[in-house]
């Protein structure tokens, strides 16, 4: 392999290994699609390297096949044959190009082909070794573009062709594949035409090739479960109108909480009252959102599981996104903790690793509680009292958080954090804090999720002398 094909592979090799990306899928995280734009450049500089070298070898055998055609043409035009052949220096040279010449020059390298052979060896490390998508990957991806399609009410054509509420953010040589893809083959066929038909030789041929060899994808069909009213509707900034319960909810700054705040006063943005949800805004900066990324680069990024039967976690596409979990063990990380223990008033030690997740192609996690009920995990010392998740990006389009119970819709706000208790004071489950992820339409989303365990908070948060429970019974009968 040329050094050049060395380099490039051992640059791939180290950025692939040291990222994580050869372990995760990458359509379902932003960051790791990152990685993968990072391996195509790479493909690119050395494909282009490939036909450059090719092209010098064409053009090489062409000036010799050239110069012997002239040479052939002297020999018949100006001579007789034999007399040229008569010549010593003439038969000495026809018989060392065929003993040697043609075999050197031109058999051997043309059969050889050694730059194809660097290639082919590049592209094994890409394909074999480095992660490389595969079909399932694709497929990911327009499970991704189908879901945004379904939950926004976007049309296929507008989606196809990269307009999405009103902004484009595609080329015209993919919505035909795009249209083809989400199952409009008609549209994609009239597409193609209107490219190759004033220019037949342009580029989109090679689409209509893959077109004519592969299957459309199928429109996804599925009766909708009884929250997904709901839930689309506040995915999409839309609230159900309700009746007044009182005066509206006010921001404030709060200075007393704890010492921590006096001088810097949280900010306080009240979304919900019973159950109680708070947005607190400004509490990390961009350098320390930073800083938390670089420790969270430091660990592997997986696909996120979902709790099943007997508390086994699976990959399911109710939930597409990556993560990873950081302990509070770093300065970054322990500034993190003294946050929620001051903002929550919680005791750290039933707190679980932070969990920060990265959404990609239409990366979601449909409705869901936080609390377990059943089937707690060993290690926990009760169930999730609390959840605190911050933003730790703001998203172009979508990516809402929704309380599908509730009617609250919040949109990403890079630094804040919301907070919101999943148990009662009674620690029964209140089954009304049920919430959503709702998919990222353009964007980027990270968040970074807390978990605290109610078997270290006796002293923090008692129980009221009157039970709570009796709010998730009436809830459940109302429903």
């Amino acid at each position: 392999m040329s050094p050049r094909s060395w380099y490039l592979v051992y640059g791939i090799f180290l950025h692939v290994i040291w990222s994580g990306a050869a372990k995760v899928e990458f359509y379902s995280s932003v960051d790791s699609m990152q990685d993968l734009a990072q391996v195509e450049q790479e493909l690119l500089n050395a494909t282009r390297s490939y036909l450059e070298t090719q092209q010098q070898q064409l053009n090489f055998y062409r000036r010799y096949v050239d110069q012997i055609k002239r040479e052939h043409e002297w020999a018949v035009g100006q001579l007789k044959l034999d007399e040229y052949l008569g010549h010593p220096l003439h038969a000495f040279r026809l018989i060392k190009r065929l003993v040697q010449d043609w075999d050197a020059l031109i058999f051997e390298p043309i059969l050889t082909n050694q730059p194809r052979e660097d290639f082919r060896q590049f592209s094994d490390v890409l394909t074999r070794d480095l992660g490389y998508p595969d079909q399932s990957e694709l497929q990911g991806a327009i499970k991704g573009l189908a879901r945004l399609q379904r939950v926004y009410n976007l049309s296929t054509s507008d989606l196809a062709g990269g307009v999405i509420n009103g902004f484009s953010y595609d080329s015209e040589l993919q919505w035909p594949m795009a249209n083809f893809e989400l199952g409009n083959t008609k549209r994609a066929g009239r597409l193609l035409n209107q490219i190759l038909k004033p220019e037949p030789t342009h580029t989109a041929q090679q689409t209509r090739k893959y077109l004519e060899n592969h299957e459309p994808g199928k429109k996804i069909q599925e009766k909708n479960p009884s929250w997904y009213g709901n839930y689309t509707r506040l995915c999409q900034g839309k609230r159900l109108p309700e009746e007044s319960s009182g005066s509206p909810l006010k921001c404030y700054l709060d200075g007393k909480r704890h010492a921590y705040f006096t001088l810097a006063p949280l900010q306080v943005e009240p979304v919900h009252l019973d159950p109680d949800i708070s947005v607190y805004h400004g509490m990390l900066n961009s350098q320390q959102i930073l800083s938390i990324f670089e420790e969270a680069d430091k660990e592997e990024m997986v696909r996120s599981a979902v709790a099943g039967e007997g508390g086994k976690r699976t990959v399911r596409d109710l939930r597409v996104s990556q993560q990873t979990w950081l302990d509070y063990t770093t300065p970054i990380m322990e500034s993190v903790s003294r946050i929620i223990q001051f903002v929550s008033g919680f005791d750290m030690a039933g707190a679980e690793h932070m969990q920060v997740a990265n959404y990609g192609v239409g990366g979601q996690y449909e409705p869901h509680p936080d609390y377990f009920e059943v089937n707690l995990p060993s290690q926990f010392e009760g169930d999730r009292i609390s959840t605190s998740m911050f933003y730790l990006s703001d998203v172009e389009q979508g990516g809402y958080t929704v309380f599908t119970k509730l009617n609250v819709f919040l949109p990403p706000v890079k630094g804040a954090l919301v907070m919101w208790h999943n148990l009662h004071r009674s620690l029964d489950v209140d089954v009304r804090t049920l919430h959503a992820g709702c998919p990222v339409i353009v964007g980027s989303k990270r968040i970074g999720n807390i978990w605290m365990h109610s078997g270290y908070q006796e002293f923090r948060r008692p129980c009221n002398l009157t039970s709570d429970s009796y709010k998730s019974a009436a809830y459940r009968k109302s429903v």
